[in-house]
């Protein structure tokens, strides 16, 4: 009798919602890692698919940040995933990807900006021998102040977006090197176990 109860006790303890979440809100599958999609909240529960960095899903319910949380792929897929692996922020890869379109945009209006700078210091130049009024004189110049300002503040932008760029990079480096660290050390502790008890 005690065999009979124990399978129905086990199956129905894991069917009980802990932590679970009230709302759904969109989350992103954290850097550097694939995860196995499963049709239940086990390691070997059937395989639905898979989902990878940087990819958007809408979380249903959690077991726990140790645990699964059940999710929506952007394909309409429900399933199981590892809890641990979920995140409120994109990958650093897209965080990235947009810190290097903001700066190309900072660099294409440098460059603009320095092209009309030149323009308008080549104008000033060839009218300086005809310019006998000194408003006219002054408003050239207050052009000039103004795009050099211009060009200063873009500058400081660009400068800005790079060191952006640079502590997203350190940070994407060190969360690759974290995940792959976590992914081969329990390997190597695996392997070791096996060694060990394969020498009696």
């Amino acid at each position: 009798m005690k065999s009979r109860l124990l399978p129905l006790l086990l199956v129905l303890s894991s069917l009980l919602p802990f932590g679970v979440v009230a709302q759904e809100r969109t989350q992103y599958i954290s850097d550097v890692i694939t995860l196995t999609l499963r049709d239940g909240p086990r390691n070997d529960a059937t395989y639905l698919g898979t989902v990878k960095s940087g990819d958007r899903v809408t979380l249903l319910e959690s077991l726990g940040p140790q645990s699964f949380a059940r999710i929506r792929t952007a394909e309409g897929v429900e399933g199981w995933v590892t809890a641990r692996y979920l995140t409120d922020e994109p990958a650093a890869r897209d965080a990235l990807n947009g810190v290097r379109r903001e700066l190309g945009e900072a660099r294409s209006r440098i460059r603009e900006l320095e092209t009309r700078l030149g323009e308008a210091q080549s104008s000033l130049e060839q009218a300086r021998p005809a310019l006998e009024l000194a408003g006219e004189n002054d408003e050239l110049r207050a052009q000039i102040d103004a795009l050099q300002r211009s060009a200063q503040e873009a500058e400081q932008r660009f400068n800005e977006h790079k060191a952006r760029r640079r502590t997203m990079l350190t940070g994407a480096t060190l969360v690759g090197a974290g995940t792959l660290f976590g992914l081969i050390l329990p390997w190597m502790l695996r392997s070791s176990r096996r060694r060990r008890w394969g020498d009696f």
